[in-house]
């Protein structure tokens, strides 16, 4: 028996060679004992299955224990400028295996896809290929991973206006228990079927092993269907020995979590959606620096704007509902520019005439005649450039409604199942495969730039389910070649209009994914309309999203939905005196300020003193961003609930280097005036803190830091106050000479 090991960002990836088989066992940010005589629970790094080929054992209950996966022979280990190939061949189906495994520069991450060849001369049906899997979780340490409380498993729940709700589980709460001396039967599922990938779960999760100090972290990276496993595996170890131990496993191709089969002719090849793996010593706020690092250096799409992201005013959420008229946008675009904003979008409405239903003919993309008066669509375009602002407008590119003229398409412009449409009503969903579908669309883009547009909220405000089963041998293999021709047409309209932001929305964050985040400059964070709930949201997005894509609203003087047929309510006594002492908008700008400023609200009917503090937060903004680019998040205070409404709440923005935060803090509507938030890292050191927003005397809260224990005390009188702060240990602190 060989060992072999390779070490990347102080990430040791151990493997054993014997008789013609390379099994990787060990994978930890530490040296652990490997003598001769020892051996840890070892597994190739891919799993796959076939049609007519007998699984292995728990099949249809966990994947990490594929039979063919087991009879693979290693045929070449081959060390790239970017990390890693190890090159499998399986004799009795003349399959060829190839592990691509990129070690990401100044980060713990490694990213890794596979890809299988059919070398034979008859077509074999693949049931399932993994993106990546790795063992050795849990290893070391006194005893093994299965005392009780050792391993914690931590998971992003997700719903439409809830999105990131952070939950932790004991790995024996998960079903990770052990029942016999074998490999367990069960495994810990977190999967995603059809195009809302974050519909359920967001696509990672982060594995702790509190003896030890270790955090392994994983994220999928599509928008189709993603399986995330975590199970256990010991053969050739001995679990008394505490020899064995977890694997993460990670697929986008698999018939029992997804009803995912393909084909593989004599020749052809197939790739897997691409997946990303890491660990490092620490908790869960230092699995996600290092996730944070690798999105910001490898997955970030190249910038349209100077600045980076700018500030955006958005004309839909708490203000014009989708119904935007001359009388109603022309002040609300003179106070954004006098504000400070940089984005004046137009969202829903359009399109459509007045009185109309704007969802009823998505897909046409011509400016209504009537909606905007003798000026139109590219009046009001011109307006907003005048006012020294960048024109935007809302689209679903990816759906038309049935009563649209683009309805009377053939069928093969369609996404499709069981012999239909899939959708119907406001939204069937396009074929992004199909060339006339994309040509069609580029021209709605080109029409819309050269009318002076400079970007585009696409939204996709529904799902297409398990797939198109025209496009691939199963619906699900339909659904990635949709997705990935989704892809690359962003990537071209970005390519033909280097200067154009495109922003991904899904009902909110219903598709915040890292396969569309590639692609895309930023992401609306939720459609969440009431701004308490927001800082919950907000603080599990930025686990997932970087805080520079993630899209943060902000709505002072909110039009609530119901009392959209009420604009008048706005000048009434009793709202203007409920809106007085800005604290209402105080708290929405601090949400905003914890990532890429996204505002929106009846901004126009804002007060002298509510519009000096949204200018300030605006200004602040533009004046944070380099700090935001290259900061990574903190919660003092953890994930709180979104329903959890009695509770202070904080997140906090940090700079690589260590030595400057700036951090929010939000009492909710509970009755303890006074917090202590504890800044991990920051003990024994001496801080510098001030309170940055608002800056106004008469604003400041009472506030002290405890630099023995590294605390902040903050007291807030009122319920659903914020605040925003500055923490930052003496010294010169440059971030734009922060390589990471």
């Amino acid at each position: 028996m060989e060992r072999l090991e390779w070490i990347h960002e102080k990430m040791r990836l151990g493997f054993v060679r014997e008789g013609g088989k390379l099994r990787q066992d060990m994978f930890q940010p530490r040296e652990l004992p490997a003598p001769p005589e020892r051996r840890y629970a070892a597994a190739a790094v891919v799993q796959a299955a076939a049609a007519g080929v007998p699984h292995g054992v728990h099949p249809g209950l966990a994947s990490g224990h594929s039979l063919l996966a087991e009879q693979l022979v290693v045929s070449e280990i081959e060390p790239t400028d970017s990390g890693l190939r190890l090159h499998y061949r399986h004799e009795g189906l003349k399959l060829r295996f190839v592990a691509d495994m990129e070690f990401i520069p100044g980060a713990a991450v490694i990213r890794q896809t596979t890809t299988v060849c059919n070398d034979g001369d008859r077509a074999v049906v693949l049931t399932h290929l993994s993106s990546l899997i790795l063992q050795g979780i849990g290893l070391g340490g006194l005893g093994d991973w299965a005392m009780p409380g050792r391993i914690k498993v931590h998971y992003g729940r997700q719903a439409w206006s809830g999105e990131g709700q952070w939950l932790c589980e004991d790995a024996d709460r998960l079903g990770l228990y052990r029942t016999s001396p074998y490999s367990l039967s069960h495994a810990a599922h977190w999967e995603s079927r059809g195009s809302w990938s974050t519909g359920r779960f967001l696509p990672m999760v982060v594995v702790e092993d509190t003896q030890t100090g270790t955090v392994w972290y994983a994220q999928a990276e599509t928008s189709s269907h993603w399986h995330i496993e975590l199970g256990n595996r010991h053969e050739g170890a001995s679990a008394a020995k505490g020899d064995d131990s977890l694997y993460l496993q990670i697929d986008g191709a698999s018939e029992g979590f997804g009803g995912w089969t393909r084909t593989l002719q004599p020749q052809e090849s197939f790739t897997t959606i691409p997946a990303a793996i890491g660990c490092c010593t620490g908790g869960i706020e230092d699995a996600v620096r290092e996730l944070t690092i690798y999105r910001r250096t490898r997955l970030k799409p190249r910038q349209a704007w100077q600045e980076e992201f700018p500030a955006v005013f958005n004309d839909y959420m708490n203000c014009l509902w989708a119904d935007p008229s001359p009388d109603k946008l022309l002040p609300l675009i003179r106070r954004a520019a006098e504000l400070g904003l940089e984005v004046f979008c137009i969202d829903a409405g359009w399109f459509a005439a007045p009185g109309s239903y704007w969802g009823s003919s998505l897909g046409d993309w011509q400016p209504d005649g009537t909606r905007f008066g003798s000026e139109g669509l590219p009046g009001m375009v011109r307006r907003i450039r005048a006012a020294g602002m960048i024109p935007g407008v809302w689209l679903e590119l990816e759906v038309c409604g049935e009563q649209a003229a683009l309805a009377a398409k053939p069928d093969e412009w369609f996404l499709r199942r069981n012999g239909s449409r899939v959708g119907g009503g406001e939204r069937w969903f396009m074929n992004f495969t199909h060339p006339e579908v994309r040509l069609y669309l580029h021209e709605a883009i080109d029409r819309l730039v050269a009318m002076g547009v400079g970007f585009i909220k696409n939204d996709y405000n529904g799902c297409v389910g398990c797939g198109d089963d025209t496009l691939g041998a199963s619906a699900a293999d339909g659904l990635i070649r949709h997705a990935r021709a989704v892809y690359s047409f962003l990537d071209e309209a970005r390519a033909k209009h280097p200067g154009l932001i495109i922003e991904g929305c899904a009902s909110g964050g219903m598709r915040a994914d890292y396969g569309l985040l590639s692609h895309v400059h930023l992401v609306s964070s939720s459609d969440q309309e009431h701004y308490a709930k927001y800082p919950s949201i907000l603080g599990g997005m930025l686990a997932a999203v970087l805080p520079e894509q993630n899209g943060i609203w902000a709505y002072p003087y909110p039009l609530l939905v119901e009392h959209r047929d009420r604009p008048e309510r706005l000048d009434d006594a009793d709202y203007r005196q409920e809106m007085a002492d800005g604290e209402q908008t105080i708290f929405n700008m601090v949400n905003g300020l914890c990532g890429n400023l996204y505002l929106s609200g009846r901004v126009d009917k804002a007060d002298e003193c509510n519009a000096a503090l949204i200018k300030e937060a605006v200004a602040l903004y533009k004046a944070e961003r380099a700090h935001i680019r290259s900061s990574h998040p903190i919660w003092p205070l953890g994930f709180r609930a979104v329903a959890d409404t009695d509770n202070w709440n904080s997140v906090g923005l940090a700079n690589m280097q260590g030595d400057r935060i700036v951090l929010a803090v939000w009492r909710l509507d509970g009755e303890e005036e006074t917090a202590t938030l504890p800044v991990r890292g920051w003990a024994g050191c001496t801080a510098e803190v001030r309170q940055i927003y608002p800056a106004a005397p008469d604003r400041q809260a009472e506030f002290g830091y405890d630099s023995v224990n590294g605390r902040l005390r903050v007291r807030l009188p009122l319920r659903r106050q914020a605040r925003l702060f500055e923490l930052r240990k003496p010294g010169p602190t440059d971030e734009q000479n922060d390589s990471r």
